[in-house]
């Protein structure tokens, strides 16, 4: 397992690439870029990932999910 990868963040005016590890769940990602940021993240919000065309569980972790390098993450 590779230690981190490269995705694309996207969000309401705002796309990043990011270098994330793929042992971290979806909602710790989004509470560290909510930090990073300053966006206005509530506990409704997911990310949807490409290609996988599918909303993340919150509590699995991005690799547990199927997300790999490339994959484009959506704030929803």
């Amino acid at each position: 397992m590779d230690e981190t990868m490269l995705v694309t963040f996207q969000a309401p005016q705002m796309r990043k690439e990011l270098w994330v590890p793929p042992f971290v769940t979806s909602a710790e990602l989004l509470e560290m870029l909510a930090e990073a940021y300053g966006l206005a993240v509530s506990p409704g919000h997911r990310l949807q990932a490409e290609p996988l065309g599918r909303i993340l569980d919150p509590v699995r972790t991005l690799e547990e999910e199927g997300v790999a390098a490339g994959a484009l993450l959506t704030l929803v």
